[in-house]
Order: C-alpha cells, then structure tokens, then sequence
C-alpha cells in the first residue's frame, strides 16, 4: 500500500510547511495549496505559483492552518502529503488546492510536479504535457493518491484541481476522476471538463483561481453554490473554452470558510 511507504518518509519530512506540523495537529481547518510552475521550456507556467500563494493567503485569512508548496518534486509532494495525513487527522474540514500541469490516464487524474517531464519540447496548442514530455506516469502524483491523504475519518474533504485534464492513454472518467471509488465527504472540483485543458490566464491568475478568489470569501454561500458560480465565472473569462467540473459525495451541506460552532439546543 501507498501509505505504508509514506508513514515510513514522515521522519525525513523537515521544512517544508509554513506553519509548523506539531501546531497544524491541533486545528481543525488544514489546508495543502501546491503550486508548480517551473517546468521546462515552453512548458513553463507563468500564473502557476503566484496562483497558490493567492490562495493560500486567501485560506489563511479565512482561518486555515495552510502548507503552501511551490515548485516542489514529485518526493517532496508525496512526503507532504504523508505527513499531512497524520498532521490533519483530527481536522474537521481540510482542503487541497493544486495549480500545475495535469494529465489523464484511463480515467484517472494526475498532477505533474515540475521534476516529472523529462524534456524541453512542448506542444504549444495543447497548453499540456503529452505522454512523451512526461518521463513516466509514475513520475506524477495520481489525485487517488490525494483523495487516500484525506479520507480515513468523516470529515469534509475539498480538493481544488487548477490543472489540465488532458488524455494522454485511453479516457474512462472513472468515479471523482481519481480512478478509484470516493468515500463519503469527498468534493473534487476540477478546473476543466474531462480531456480538456485549463488554461493559465493572462491576467495574474488562472481563470480558475480568479473565479475563487471572487467567490470564496468570509460570507461566501454553501460550498454547491460556490462552486456553481465559480462554473458561470470561469465560462464567462473563457467564453466556453473551459467549463469546470465537479465529483462529489457530500454528506451535508458544507463551507470553504470556517464557520462558528451551531449553538446548543
């Protein structure tokens, strides 16, 4: 099992969070935000890394315990997220946010980490790493991957995909588009629609990440209405070009932003 090689890489972890691993143990809104954009070549993303440093400031604001990774490697992501498994278990609500490349494989989703392209050459019309850029699927992180950090206890699970989902094998949309089965509190909203690319804007920010930044404030509404207006808002930047989608096996209704403790009786 994956989880076993990472429990054994939680000694080595050291530096690579903002807020120390000991205190993030103790809150109950955690939050990982990667961003990658650094890739060789043409592949570069410009927006990428000042993407996640905007949401991560964004989730720390509204009381978040956040890990913001910017460029990291492949090991670097998987350490993380080992630690992030042990560090959030107690959490009421975590949330992952992943701006980079991402590709498809039958019908499961992976993040590519700056370190997993073996080459300079990119198909520029695509705006994503084909299966030849990639050194080897094993190189990325599968989103099934994420999805197990996060979904031992009951507790609400968001996961933000800002990344391609461009087919590189055979496309299959598999349950949540993280090739295996969702346990229960688990929403994964991608940027794009299956097979399709996310594009990484020319203003700043990612179309995507402009859309949350508008929409998930301290008075933001339930997160299904959050993310159906983030849809409309990345449509309209776009005109079509990319339309969001969202996987989900919410229990109850559920926000991004903290919210009080219901009063008793």
């Amino acid at each position: 099992m994956i989880w076993r090689a990472l429990v054994v890489l939680l000694i080595g972890v050291v530096g690579v969070a903002h807020a120390a691993w000991a205190d993030i143990r103790d809150q109950r809104y955690v939050a990982l935000v990667i961003g990658s954009g650094a890739y060789p070549g043409a592949a570069a993303l410009t927006n990428a890394v000042a993407d996640s440093g905007a949401i991560a400031a964004r989730l720390h604001a509204l009381g978040y315990s956040v890990v913001h990774l910017e460029n990291p490697t492949q090991a670097e992501v998987m350490r993380t997220l080992g630690v992030l498994r042990w560090a959030a278990e107690d959490a009421q609500q975590v949330v992952v946010y992943l701006a980079g490349h991402g590709v498809m494989q039958a019908g499961q989703a992976f993040y590519v980490p700056v370190d997993a392209m073996n080459g300079p050459q990119f198909d520029q019309s695509g705006q994503s790493p084909s299966e030849a850029q990639i050194g080897a699927l094993s190189q990325t992180v599968p989103l099934s991957a994420i999805v197990q950090a996060l979904s031992d206890k009951p507790r609400n699970k968001i996961i933000f995909f800002d990344a391609c989902r461009s087919v590189v094998s055979l496309l299959g949309d598999g349950p949540g588009g993280s090739g295996r089965g969702m346990e229960a509190g688990v929403v994964i909203a991608f940027a794009s629609s299956p097979g399709t690319v996310a594009y990484d804007g020319q203003n700043g920010h990612s179309p995507f990440a402009q859309a949350f930044l508008r929409h998930v404030t301290q008075n933001a509404p339930p997160l299904g209405d959050v993310l159906r207006r983030m849809r409309v808002d990345v449509v309209r930047q776009t005109q079509g070009m990319q339309v969001p989608w969202v996987r989900s096996s919410m229990l109850q209704r559920a926000f991004v932003q903290p919210m009080p403790p219901a009063p008793n009786g």
